[in-house]
C-alpha cells in the first residue's frame, strides 16, 4: 500500500469517528447556511417594518393636512349652535365646508361628523379617512385608517355688545321686520352657551332723530334738571327749565335728550355740575308762532296758543267812536320769535293734535348693557320706524352704553385685559335734519334750532348735514382710538353712496364694514358679525 492510500484511508477513519477536519468543514457549512437564512429573515422584517413605518405615518400627515378642513367645518356650523334646528342646518354648513376644503384629495377628504351642543356653545367635528398604502400592499395590505378631531368653544374673555340699530320712518314695514329676525339672530349666537353670566352683555340703541333715554332717568345726577346748561334756555324768554315747562303742561317727558355742545357731542367726557356744557338737556319742543303771529311763514308745531295759559294779550283798538270811546279790540299780532320765546302760555294750556312738546322724540328708550337675552328681544319687539335720521346722536349713545362710567355705568372698565367691546352701527339712511324758511331756520331737533348756529352759522340742508357727517366721522375715530371695535352696516343704501362712505370709514377697517341691499342680505350680516365676535377658539 502506497503511502497517500495509507493517509486516505486514515482520514476516511478518522471522519467516521467524528473527530477529524473533513467534518469540521461541514459543519462550517452548514453554519453558513443557517446565518443566510436568518440574514434573509431579518432583511424581510426590517423592509415589513419599514413599510408599517412609510405607511402608517401617512395618515397622520394626512390628518394634519385635514386640519384645515376641520377648524372650517366648525366655524361654519358654530353661528348655527342657537338658530333654529342647529343639529340640521349647522352639520349642513360643516359639510359643505369640510367638502369644499378637501376638494382633489385622493380619499375624497373622508367622512365627517359634526356634533352640536348649544348648552355647551360647543361644536366638535371628527374626520376619518382610508389611504391606499404603498408597500403593504405588497403583504396584502391595502388600505390603513387615520381620524382626527377639532373643537370650537366660546373664548374664555367676556364681550360688551352695542347695538345701535335705524328705527327711522323709512325702515316701516319689511325692513323693520327683517332687522329684528337679523339682531336676534345675533344675540342668540352671542349669548349661546353665557345667558344669565357676565361673559356676554349686550345693549341696545334704537335711534331716529334724537336717542330717548328713558323718562324713568329724569332725576339722573347727568340730567340737567336744573338749567345749568348753557343751552338750556335758549328757546324761552324766562329761565324756566324744561321739566317746570312739561308740568305746567300736564305732560310728561318723552325722555329723549338733545346732543350736548361742542366738544362734548363727539366725546364721551363724564356729565358732571363742574363742567356745565357736559349735562344732557331734555328734549323739550316749543310751542311755535300762531299763524297771526307767524309773519307769513310756515311752523309745524304749533300746538298752543300764543295768548293761552296766564298770559296777558294787550288789546288794540280797531274803532274808535265820537266821543273818543273804543268800540272794537282786537289782539295786536307778535314778532314770531316773541311769541314763540313766551312761556306763560304753558301754564294750565292744552296740548293740541301737534306733536307737542315731545317732538322728534320718536325712538324706544335705550336697553343698558343686559345679561338676558329676553330683555334684549323685547327691546327690539317694540321698535318702531318714524321719523328722521341722526347717526351721529345713535353713535354717541352706543358708545355711552360702553362706558363704564356716566351716564351709564354697565360697561368694564377700558383697561380690562379679557374685556371686549363691540358697536354695530346699522342705518339705512343718511343724516337728515330739515331746513325751514321761517325765524328757526329747521324744524326742532336734537340740535336744537339751526339759527342757534350749533351746526355751523349756514343752514341751508346741505351745510347742515354735511356738519352732522363731520361730527360722525370725528365721533367715530375718538370711539375707536377708545378701544372699541366697530362694525357698520349699510342697508338699502346703494343709491347713496356719500352714506355709504361714511359709515364705511366708520368701521374699525373693511373688514367690519358691510353693506346689505336686502333683508337676507343683513340677516346674513349681522351672523357674520355674531361669528367673527363670538371669539371662536380651535382646540383638538
Amino acid at each position: 500500500m502506497s503511502l497517500r492510500d495509507e493517509r486516505s484511508q486514515a482520514e476516511r477513519g478518522t471522519e467516521g469517528k467524528g473527530g477529524g477536519p473533513p467534518r469540521r468543514r461541514r459543519l462550517a457549512s452548514d453554519q453558513r447556511g443557517v446565518v443566510a437564512v436568518i440574514f434573509a429573515g431579518a432583511f424581510s422584517a426590517i423592509v415589513l417594518a419599514v413599510a408599517v413605518v412609510i405607511d402608517y405615518a401617512r395618515p397622520p400627515t394626512e390628518a394634519v393636512g385635514r386640519q384645515p378642513a376641520l377648524p372650517a367645518a366648525v366655524e361654519a356650523a358654530a353661528p348655527r349652535l342657537a338658530l333654529p334646528e342647529p343639529d340640521v342646518a349647522g352639520r349642513q354648513d360643516a359639510d359643505a365646508f369640510f367638502k369644499v376644503n378637501t376638494l382633489n384629495r385622493q380619499d375624497g377628504g373622508g367622512r365627517q361628523k359634526t356634533m352640536m351642543d348649544a348648552d355647551k356653545a360647543e361644536v366638535v367635528a371628527a374626520a376619518k379617512a382610508n389611504m391606499l398604502t404603498n408597500l403593504l400592499k405588497a403583504v396584502g395590505i391595502k388600505t390603513s385608517g387615520s381620524g382626527s378631531s377639532v373643537a370650537v368653544k366660546t373664548g374664555r374673555g367676556t364681550i360688551e355688545v352695542a347695538l345701535v340699530l335705524d328705527n327711522s320712518g323709512s325702515m316701516a314695514g319689511q325692513p323693520m321686520s327683517d332687522l329684528v329676525v337679523a339682531a336676534k339672530n345675533l344675540t342668540s349666537v352671542l349669548y349661546a352657551g353665557y345667558e344669565g353670566t357676565d361673559k356676554v352683555k349686550v345693549g341696545v340703541v334704537p335711534f331716529a332723530g334724537s336717542v330717548n333715554v328713558g323718562a324713568s332717568n329724569q332725576g339722573a345726577a347727568w340730567i340737567d334738571s336744573g338749567g345749568l346748561s348753557p343751552v338750556h334756555f335758549e328757546n324761552f324768554a324766562e329761565q324756566r327749565t324744561r321739566f317746570q315747562l312739561f308740568a305746567a303742561l300736564g305732560v310728561s317727558w318723552g325722555g329723549c335728550v338733545e346732543v350736548r355742545p361742542s366738544p362734548h357731542d363727539v366725546t364721551d367726557s363724564v356729565p358732571t355740575r363742574n363742567v356745565p356744557a357736559s349735562l344732557f338737556v331734555p328734549m323739550f319742543a316749543p310751542d311755535e308762532p300762531d299763524p297771526d303771529n307767524a309773519e307769513g311763514n310756515g311752523y309745524s308745531n304749533n300746538y298752543l296758543s300764543d295768548s293761552g295759559g296766564r298770559c296777558v294779550a294787550p288789546p288794540t283798538c280797531v274803532h274808535m267812536s265820537r266821543r273818543g270811546r273804543c268800540t272794537s279790540w282786537s289782539t295786536a299780532a307778535l314778532p314770531a320769535a316773541e311769541a314763540q320765546a313766551r312761556t306763560c302760555k304753558y301754564d294750565g294750556g292744552a296740548v293740541a293734535s301737534a306733536p307737542g312738546p315731545n317732538a322728534r322724540c320718536d325712538s324706544r328708550p335705550i336697553l343698558p348693557l343686559t345679561e338676558h337675552k329676553g330683555a334684549v328681544a323685547a327691546v327690539l319687539a317694540e321698535m318702531r320706524a318714524m321719523g328722521s335720521s341722526n347717526i351721529l346722536d345713535g353713535l354717541m349713545w352706543r358708545w355711552r352704553l360702553l362706558s363704564p362710567e356716566e351716564p351709564l355705568t354697565e360697561g368694564r372698565p377700558y383697561s380690562d385685559p379679557e374685556n371686549s367691546k363691540y358697536l354695530i352701527l346699522m342705518s339705512d339712511g343718511k343724516n337728515d335734519l330739515q331746513a325751514a324758511a321761517n325765524h328757526n331756520k329747521s324744524i326742532y331737533h336734537a340740535f336744537g334750532y339751526a339759527a342757534n348756529a350749533r351746526l355751523g352759522a349756514t343752514a341751508t340742508l346741505s351745510a347742515l348735514i354735511a356738519q352732522m357727517n363731520a361730527k360722525t366721522r370725528v365721533a367715530c375715530e375718538n370711539a375707536k382710538a377708545a378701544g372699541i371695535t366697530v362694525y357698520t352696516i349699510a342697508f338699502r343704501l346703494e343709491k347713496d353712496a356719500d352714506t355709504r362712505a361714511l359709515l364705511a370709514s366708520c368701521a374699525s377697517s373693511a373688514a367690519e364694514a358691510y353693506a346689505a341691499g336686502d333683508g337676507a342680505a343683513l340677516v346674513q350680516a349681522f351672523e357674520a358679525i355674531a361669528r367673527e365676535i363670538a371669539k371662536l377658539q380651535i382646540g383638538g
